[in-house]
This record gives C-alpha cells, structure tokens and sequence, in this order.
C-alpha cells in the first residue's frame, strides 16, 4: 500500500473514531439536561444510550485504525472491511437526522476504510490481469 494511502486512510480513522466520540458527548450532555430539566425520562435515556452506543463504535474504530498501523500492517483488506462496518453501524445507530458530528465522523471512517481497501482490490486486479 502506498505511504500516502495508508497515512491518509490512518489519518481519517483517527480523526472520525475522535469525531463519533465527541458525538456520544454531545448526546451525553444533552440526554443529562434532558434528564436535569425533567423531559420526559424516555428522551433522556435515549441520549443517553445513543452516547453509551457511539463511545463502543468510536473505541472501535480508534482500535482498528491502530492496529492498521502497528498490528496489521500486511492486512489492509481486514481493517478497510471493519472500519466500514463500523461507519454502516455508526449510522444505522444514528439514523441519518443524528448528531451532526457522529455522523461527519462516521463519513471519515467510512472514506478511511475505502483507503485501506485500495491495495487489495488493485492487487485483485492485476492477479485477474496478469497471464497465469
């Protein structure tokens, strides 16, 4: 994989698994007020939850896109594929009318996956290309 794909792909990861968090604090935040300025508890607890699910896919993502470059830098193919996963979850978790930054960072996450996933199918190509 090309140093620029792979940084840039890297990059990305980080900077959407940093901005899924910060959504889950915002929905935090907000769920707490809801909760302090007695709305009704269902709303309070959905923020709530929707926070508590977007630190578990922030984590994840901060994970993977670690490993992408410390643990498994001969596997571009599993971290693209798990880092889209967990842009598609972001997002059905979300709904697309969900916080503006979890859903920017889940786009980031999304974008750094297709990075990573850029080696292994130009490497399909060529081996469907090449003469056997």
């Amino acid at each position: 994989m090309d140093t620029t794909e792979r940084g840039i792909g890297h990059l990305f990861g980080l900077v959407g698994g940093g901005l899924i968090a910060l959504g889950g604090l915002v929905a935090a935040v907000l769920g707490t007020l809801a909760a302090a300025l007695a709305h009704t508890p269902l709303s309070a607890l959905a923020a709530l939850s929707a926070a508590v699910i977007l630190w578990v896919v922030a984590g994840l993502v901060l994970l993977f896109a670690h490993l992408a470059e410390h643990g498994w830098q001969a596997r571009p193919g599993t971290t693209g594929l798990l880092l889209v996963v967990l842009s598609v979850v972001a997002w059905a978790a979300l709904g697309f009318g969900g916080s503006l930054l979890a859903l920017i960072g889940g786009l980031f996450v999304f974008l750094a996956g297709v990075l990573y996933l850029i080696e292994p199918a130009r490497r399909a190509a060529q081996s469907l290309v090449a003469p056997a």
